[in-house]
């Protein structure tokens, strides 16, 4: 936990427009000999316990990203109630050894001295140009003399140091209650938003049990709702599980497409809506449930599959998340997801850090925007997971990508799992992912029997050149049952993975 905080903090600084205090988060922990499990839910809730919840400063953006463009809301009417700083504080309490303000001196560092941007979050400064330039504080930052921030460029901030410091000497109550509380809400409560200090003060961590799911002798934990990718990952296991073992990879594609089709279908027949309600996740992962969905899984894998039509670019922004994992020597695990949204363009004042948007995003806010009810949990797609064998070895593991997210999963773990892979083999192993009727694969030169086998249901397929970051970054660390180490980052969003 030592080294998730440390880290956490080094990426506030290091990659803002993806992570920091002004978002939302998970962390999933599993001690070594099994005896504890939890997940330190810290997601951010719907404001507006003083004022009401209400648009306000609320505008409505084009993001341009590469082959077509995306609507998002965003302004300080956008930002839902920031809980990062609450959270990790939280969890270290729970869990931490080292002095809190030893594990801000890295970050700090970073944000005096200065830190590179990498190349992902060049891309995400660039589609994200109409929000970040939404004000002066976040346009000098995030795209300085009017352009986007690109691989390589630093950015420095004392500010961002202060404010790291001011973790690791006070915790989260500085940004509670103390001074850079009142800032923010002096700036994001009305006549511009709809945040307010009882949002804060009331807001609390929740620790709840995991989903816990077997897959073929491993055992896969991962957060339940609000949260929704625990469960539909989870589900997807399953039913991967009851069908026959693949034979080469047209075999191993079929399956995938096959069970995210189905995934996608159960989504949306029901769980998506009640996926909150008492039961659901035991509803879904039923045996009433796993039969009649498998019975259609076997049908559609049955089908013959054909090359399709090239369909229009995937219909969503790369999400826009960090995702950090760590063992220890010991065995503890623990595995942390984090996201800003795509920040609302103005900066938390005194930190010059990004605020969320999550109030503007359309995928949790299925019931449209500025309904609550105030106080609520906000869903999520994050799935920071920890996968245990037999034997033992446990693997940290996660990745941002919104809707991606749950299939660059399964696909990870299945390789693991069933294929045996080295943990950068099954990171580098090309994805697919099939949502509605859009299919889209890493083009790495697949034979056109794999391209068929993943359209066996339908559709229109999108090729990417090479891996891409639309499917997402699984960025992973594993001990084995002897003791050894490996840390994989997934290039496809700028990941490193290193062992001390």
């Amino acid at each position: 936990m030592d080294a998730l905080v440390a880290a956490a903090l080094a990426a506030t600084v290091c990659e803002p427009l993806l992570t920091g205090f002004g978002g939302g988060g998970l962390i999933n922990w599993r001690s070594a000999d099994g005896s504890e499990a939890v997940v330190f839910d810290f997601m951010s809730t719907f404001p507006g316990r003083e004022h009401g919840l209400a648009p306000r400063d609320f505008q409505v953006l084009r993001v341009d990203y590469g082959p077509t463009q995306q609507l998002f809301h965003a302004g300080r009417g956008a930002a839902a109630v920031p809980t990062v700083a609450i959270g990790l504080d939280h969890a270290w309490k729970r869990f931490g050894t080292l002095p809190r303000a030893d594990l801000a001196v890295p970050a700090a560092g970073f944000a005096r001295r200065g830190s590179r941007c990498t190349g992902a979050s060049g891309i995400v400064a660039t589609m994200l140009r109409a929000i970040t330039q939404l004000s002066p504080d976040s346009a000098a930052l995030f795209a300085p003399g009017g352009v986007p921030l690109a691989e390589g460029d630093i950015v420095q901030s004392d500010l961002m140091a202060d404010a790291v410091e001011a973790f690791g000497a006070e915790g989260a109550a500085p940004f509670v209650t103390g001074r850079y509380a009142q800032a923010l809400v002096q700036a994001f409560g009305p006549p511009h938003g709809s945040l307010g200090l009882q949002d804060l003060a009331e807001y609390t961590v929740i620790e709840r049990e995991p989903i816990v799911v077997r897959f073929h002798g491993s055992t896969l934990y991962a957060p339940p709702p609000p949260c929704l990718g625990g469960a539909l990952l989870a589900f997807g296991m399953r039913l991967l599980g009851s069908l026959p073992p693949p034979q080469d990879e047209v075999g191993i594609v079929a399956a995938f497409s096959a069970v995210m089709r189905e995934t996608e279908r159960a989504r949306q027949a029901w769980f998506d809506a009640q996926a909150q309600e008492a039961g659901a996740v035991e509803r879904l992962l039923g045996a009433e449930s796993l039969r009649s969905h498998g019975e259609h899984l076997a049908a559609v894998l049955g089908g013959q599959g054909r090359l399709p039509p090239a369909g229009p670019a995937p219909g969503a922004i790369p999400g826009n998340t960090t995702h950090i994992s760590v063992v220890d020597s010991a065995g503890n695990a623990c595995s942390y997801t984090s996201s800003n949204g795509e920040s609302c363009g103005t900066l938390w004042p005194g930190m010059e850090l990004p605020v969320n948007n999550f109030l503007g995003e359309d995928d949790i806010n299925p019931n449209g925007f500025h309904r609550g009810p105030v106080g609520a949990r906000m869903r999520t797609m994050m799935t920071p997971s920890l996968l245990v064998a037999e034997d033992g070895a446990v693997v940290a593991l996660g990745t941002g990508g919104s809707n991606r997210i749950r299939t660059a999963m399964l696909q990870v773990v299945r390789h693991l799992v069933d294929g045996h892979l080295s943990l950068e083999d099954a990171v580098m192993a090309p994805r697919i992912h099939v949502e509605g009727a859009a299919i889209a694969v890493e083009e790495t030169g697949l034979p056109t029997g794999v391209l068929e086998a993943a359209a066996a249901g339908g559709g229109t397929l999108s090729r990417f050149e090479g891996r891409h970051l639309y499917f997402g970054g699984v960025h992973c660390a594993s001990r084995t049952a002897d003791g050894r180490f490996e840390a994989m980052g997934d290039p496809r969003r700028s990941g490193c993975g290193g062992t001390l």
